[in-house]
Formats: C-alpha cells, sequence, structure tokens
C-alpha cells in the first residue's frame, strides 16, 4: 500500500520502474478517443499532469480510469510505488487540429516583458476571422498537417512563469536561462516520429525585445542532465545525424510581425532558408533546415525554421575533426577556440592587400573561392542587415591549422528591391571589411570575376531560372501552411499590438504572401541578375 506523500521513503538501493506505457501514441488525431495508461509493476500507480509540469510524489493527480482526450493535451506520466524510485517521466502530446483555432491560452500570464516600464501584451488565441468561420477554421486543420510538427513541453513557471520564465525574460540569455523540456517531433504522414529530453533557452538578437516581436526563436540544446546528451536522428536527410544544438528560427525581418509596414508586406519567410540553400548549392557547408509547426505546452505558437546552427560541432561534423578542432565565431562572439588567428586576418587586411605578397598571405587564413562566393551571394540578395556584431557565422580549422570559411545565417534583409546596392557596405572585422580590402587586389577581382560569371550566367545558381526554380520549391513546401502562421500572428499587429509604423493590417496567404511570392518569382528573380551585373561592371568586379 502506498504511503502518504510525504512519507514516501525508499533505500538507496531501489530498483528504478520502468516507463508507463500508452494505448495511442504521440501525434495529430482528428477524432476524440480514449486513452488508456498501464504499467508493468503491479504494485505501482500512475501519476499525470496536463499543464507541462513535471508529475512526482508531490504533483499531479492520480489515473483511476482510461482518459477520454477531445482537444490537445500535452501529458506526462510517472509511474511510482513505494519502496522503489519513480520511472522516467514520459510525455506524449496529442494535437487536434480542429480545435487549434479554439485555444485561449487560459491561466497563461496576460503580458510577455516590459517596454519602457509598459507591459507588452501576451497573445494565445487565433485570429477571430480564423476562430469565427467554419470554413477557414477547416483550412487551418489542413494547415496544420502540412509540415511535420514539433512540441516542446516544460513546466509553466519555467516558460511563462515571472521568475525564472524563458519566455518572460526574453532579454536574458546564457545557460542559467536555459530550461529542462521535452521534445517530440510529429512526422506529417503519422509514424511515431522521435522524443527526448533537451534544454530550451531564448534564441535572437532584436527579436528577444518582446515589443519588436512577440514570436521568438529558441535554442534547443541536448546535454546529459536532459537526455541522451545528442539528438541522433537524420531529420534533414541526407548528410550528418548526430546534432548538440539546433535552432527554431521564428523570423523577424520581413515578417508579419515586424514593427515596420514596409517589411510585414515583404513577407515571406523563405528568404534566410533560399540564402542557404543557395550557398549549398554553390558548393559550400550550410546549415540544414526543415519548416515546421511548433507547439509551446500544447499552444499552437506557429510555423519555425528547425535548422542546424552552424558551430564548432557543425563544423566538425561538416569537415571533420571534433570540435575542438576548431575557432568558431558567431559575429564578434567567440563560440571555440580563440581569436589569435582572427586577429590576424584582420591585420593582414587592414594593411592593405594590394600586393601579391599580402594577397597569399590572407590566402593562408581565408578560403578565398568560398568567400568569394560568400560576397557574391550576398551582394546578390543585396543583404541589409550584417555588420561586425551579428547574422553570420565564422569558422576555422585549428588543428591541423586551415582557413577561415564564412557561413550564411540570418539573412532574411535579402531579396528586397530589385536595383538595391550593398557593394559599399563596409564595417571593421566583418565580412564587408575584407571585401572592401580584397577588391584592391587584381588577382582578387580576376577571381571574383571568374566565379560571378560561374554563378550568374548560364546554369549557375544566380542565373535567373535557376534562382527562382529554388525559390519556388521552398514556397511550395510553405503555401500549404502558411494559413496556420497567418491565423496566429497574422492580426497581432492590427488587434494586438499596433506598434511604430503603420498601416495594422490582417495578413494572409492570399492578400500578402501570395502577391510576395509572386513579385519574386515574376520580376525579382528574372531582372535581379542582370542588375547585379552591371553592378559589378561599374565596380570593376566583372568585366562588361
Amino acid at each position: 500500500m502506498l504511503l502518504g506523500l510525504s512519507g514516501w521513503i525508499r533505500s538507496a538501493s531501489a530498483e528504478a520502474l520502468l516507463p508507463p506505457r500508452f494505448d495511442h501514441q504521440r501525434g495529430l488525431y482528428f477524432e476524440p478517443f480514449t486513452l488508456t495508461l498501464s504499467c508493468k509493476a503491479s504494485d505501482a500507480r500512475l501519476r499525470f499532469t496536463t499543464d507541462g509540469s513535471q508529475p512526482g510524489i508531490s504533483n499531479g493527480t492520480f489515473y483511476t480510469a482510461p482518459l477520454r482526450l477531445t482537444n490537445t493535451t500535452t501529458l506526462r506520466v510517472v509511474a511510482l510505488a513505494e519502496g522503489k524510485d519513480a520511472s522516467e517521466v514520459e510525455t506524449r502530446s496529442y494535437i487536434f487540429p480542429r480545435e487549434v483555432a479554439r485555444q485561449t491560452g487560459s491561466g497563461f500570464p496576460m503580458s510577455w516583458g516590459t517596454n519602457l516600464a509598459q507591459a507588452v501584451p501576451a497573445s494565445y488565441a487565433l485570429s477571430p476571422a480564423v476562430s469565427s468561420s467554419p470554413s477557414r477554421q477547416a483550412e487551418l486543420a489542413e494547415a496544420l498537417r502540412a509540415l511535420p510538427t514539433l512540441s516542446v513541453v516544460l513546466a509553466p513557471i519555467d516558460l511563462f512563469g515571472s521568475e525564472r520564465g524563458v519566455y518572460s525574460h526574453s532579454q536574458e540569455s546564457g545557460e542559467e536561462w536555459e530550461r529542462a523540456a521535452s521534445l517530440e517531433f510529429l512526422p506529417v504522414d503519422g509514424t511515431a516520429g522521435f522524443h527526448l529530453g533537451c534544454g530550451v533557452r531564448i534564441q535572437g538578437g532584436w527579436s528577444r525585445r518582446p515589443e519588436e516581436s512577440p514570436k521568438h526563436s529558441l535554442r534547443l540544446v541536448f546535454r546529459k542532465r536532459y537526455g541522451p546528451g545528442q539528438l541522433k536522428q537524420p531529420i534533414f536527410g541526407d548528410g550528418p545525424a548526430k546534432f548538440d544544438t539546433l535552432i527554431l528560427r521564428g523570423g523577424n525581418n520581413n515578417t508579419w510581425l515586424h514593427p515596420s509596414s514596409l517589411e510585414r508586406r515583404r513577407a515571406d519567410y523563405l528568404r534566410d532558408p533560399w540564402m542557404r540553400a543557395t550557398y549549398s548549392a554553390m558548393g559550400h557547408p550550410a546549415a540544414r533546415d526543415r519548416l515546421v509547426h511548433l507547439y509551446l505546452n500544447g499552444l499552437y505558437w506557429g510555423i519555425y525554421d528547425l535548422c542546424e546552427r552552424p558551430d564548432e560541432h557543425f563544423a566538425a561534423a561538416h569537415l571533420g575533426g571534433t570540435e575542438h578542432d576548431y575557432d568558431a565565431r558567431n559575429a564578434d562572439k567567440i563560440l571555440s577556440g580563440d581569436d589569435l588567428a582572427w586577429k590576424r586576418l584582420f591585420a593582414l587586411a587592414n594593411a592593405g592587400l594590394e600586393s601579391d605578397s599580402s594577397y597569399a598571405a590572407i590566402g593562408e587564413l581565408l578560403d578565398l573561392p568560398a568567400f568569394i562566393d560568400y560576397m557574391i551571394l550576398n551582394l546578390y540578395g543585396a543583404n541589409g542587415d550584417w555588420d561586425r556584431g551579428s547574422n553570420w557565422y565564422a569558422v576555422r580549422r585549428r588543428n591541423p591549422s586551415g582557413r577561415y570559411l564564412f557561413l550564411v545565417w540570418d539573412g532574411e534583409r535579402t531579396l528586397e528591391g530589385i536595383d538595391d546596392n550593398h557593394l559599399t557596405d563596409d564595417d571593421d572585422e566583418s565580412p564587408t571589411r575584407l571585401f572592401q580590402k580584397l577588391r584592391g587586389n587584381a588577382e582578387f577581382r580576376r577571381a571574383f570575376a571568374e566565379r560571378a560569371r560561374q554563378h550568374l550566367t548560364g546554369s549557375g545558381v544566380l542565373a535567373p531560372t535557376e534562382a527562382a526554380v529554388r525559390y519556388r520549391h521552398l514556397a511550395e513546401v510553405l503555401d500549404p501552411a502558411i494559413p496556420a502562421e497567418a491565423a496566429r500572428w497574422g492580426y497581432y499587429r492590427h488587434d494586438v499590438h499596433p506598434f511604430k509604423m503603420g498601416p495594422y493590417e490582417v495578413y494572409t496567404r492570399e492578400e500578402h504572401w501570395r502577391p510576395e511570392v509572386r513579385r519574386l518569382l515574376d520580376d525579382y528573380f528574372p531582372h535581379r541578375t542582370g542588375v547585379v551585373q552591371k553592378q559589378f561592371s561599374a565596380a570593376g568586379l566583372l568585366p562588361p
């Protein structure tokens, strides 16, 4: 017989119970069902929670009869028995797409952080235009199964709590602001997917500010304190299938949540994936990704881009060696190794690179062919948001000594105006400074022109047809799912939190997303290549 909760006692050598068993796998469900739980140990009792908190001897509800599930439920269950160690907590998310339109966030905080001492309103419900329309609800339900589902479940105090919630303190960073969570991946084909424990923290820079964006990016960290220590799943298809960290990119620039109405009008959620896919097509390592629907504690949170983080672990997986073999940087932040080679690189550059000897010397520290491709891509996209402190990664193998390779990251401010020109951008200790110094060297200009012709003409990756085909493929994947993002966040600046620059509209796939996609396919890509060729020619980087 079980003791009272306050008197639960076990020995130091107690046997651990096996995890609870479920007669329905985690996944998406379109009809109510009855869920039966069981445990192999006859003397065990099961205790469960549905609010994201960990069940245990002092928390949760004892399971006494099968559970009737009619709405999205995040179920966490533990087996308990006198004299035995509790089982591992088993978490299973049961998503009901037809009920998502009615989510309210009841019981969760009414604000997420403050700005100038004013509370920034929280938002959990979906657009009233969707929740009041049966046809829009049906469209939403279909959209929610157009992409894989990712469910992150953690204790409410760790998610939204006023003292330690990561979402309530979105501008805090570091390992002390990382919280234990359950991660479930549910494929679109209805198979079981996978589940493991991980750490969750807020990711990003400007988008951390709650008034700037209520939809924060997240970092998923795999450590032994949370579970197996690595995610070992081929979630991106071919290639490395072991991960220490993954990023859930929520988007900021050129999204429906941006403070600028100009950027909200350009929202497509595809620019950054296109930039990375294009760098990969050029033959260089790029963070792989896939679009997913995200749920936080059972609340639908929108479309996210799940992708690799191009850090030292990424470098080791894609280039060889171990993470300890690499200098790795996230812009001005050192992630691994040191900055000795980095300082030598920029000392050489800033001293001038016109001579053959200086060009040969910098070629020992910088992968020049890859750097030229990196710059051609960012100049083609007219990247409007990078400097020494943000939106690029760089890695260099230090054992044995190697050359710096720049990696594409956060290309949301690209593919905007057809005539945009960022050839004169310059900031010390950034890719643009290296480019400005290198373009003074005749051999570099020759190599740049050769690779520009390769990529911009014929069947090159930035030729009009090839660039458009790559974008169209991404758009076709997102198109059936984008109504869900519109339902979750498309009305936020109109109804919940107008901020900075109007007009404030209710954004939809038909009136906003598809027109922007068509503009890029029908106008931007067909003409941008020629414009870039002229820009390069005028700058002496490409013969007429």
